[in-house]
């Protein structure tokens, strides 16, 4: 988030608990995983276009946020997964009925925003309700749907600020194990990295 702002973060793993255990399991995809049709904002010849994750290369720059602001970041590891996948697929709209929706693997880190937009709860896709709020490039967009799907082929993608706009929705690309990884992930989420604006 932006220096200028003040967020508290949590991890919401229930009552009583501060921080997500993750129980590691081998389905395949070891960290988190973004269906292959997944559209990615990225930097080419001094513009943003749109491409599907599976068409991302390592060094590309892709848009995320930071605060309020959009800006650059850079892309560290995209590799593609082969196997069964169970997906999680997110419905959304937001107060207009307009709809976005997104699909990733059920321990993909998601970002919550309250809706006071002063916290933010980082959450497994698995564990995602109905009612939970994304951010998006047009604003805050609840989710209203959620869908069981299996597939044979994920993308895992891994960035330089640690978030990402996938599908426009504002995504996490790190992963949560413990106390220590969580003081990592506020401060990668809090850099600022290329601000774009111009180039809007």
């Amino acid at each position: 988030m932006g220096s200028n702002q003040s967020r508290k973060y949590q991890i919401d793993s229930g009552p009583g608990q501060d921080i997500i255990i993750i129980n590691e399991k081998d389905d395949g995809c070891n960290i988190f995983c973004f269906h292959e049709l997944t559209m990615i904002n990225v930097l080419e010849n001094d513009k943003i276009i749109q491409r599907s994750v599976s068409k991302i290369k390592n060094g590309d720059k892709v848009l995320t946020f930071d605060g309020n602001h959009k800006i650059l970041t850079k892309v560290l590891k995209i590799e593609e997964n082969k196997g069964l996948f169970e997906f999680y697929e997110f419905k959304c709209k937001n107060q207009d009925s307009k709809m976005k929706n997104i699909m990733v693997t059920g321990n993909h880190t998601m970002i919550i925003y309250g809706k006071e937009n002063d916290e933010i709860q980082f959450k497994y896709a698995s564990q995602v309700k109905v009612g939970d709020l994304f951010r998006t490039t047009d604003g805050m967009f609840q989710v209203y749907e959620i869908n069981k799907k299996m597939m044979n082929e994920s993308y895992e993608l891994r960035v330089e600020n640690g978030t990402v706009l996938a599908n426009d929705i504002l995504v996490s690309t790190l992963y949560l194990r413990n106390n220590e990884n969580v003081k990592e992930y506020q401060k990668i989420i809090e850099k600022s990295k290329i601000p774009i604006e111009k180039l809007n």
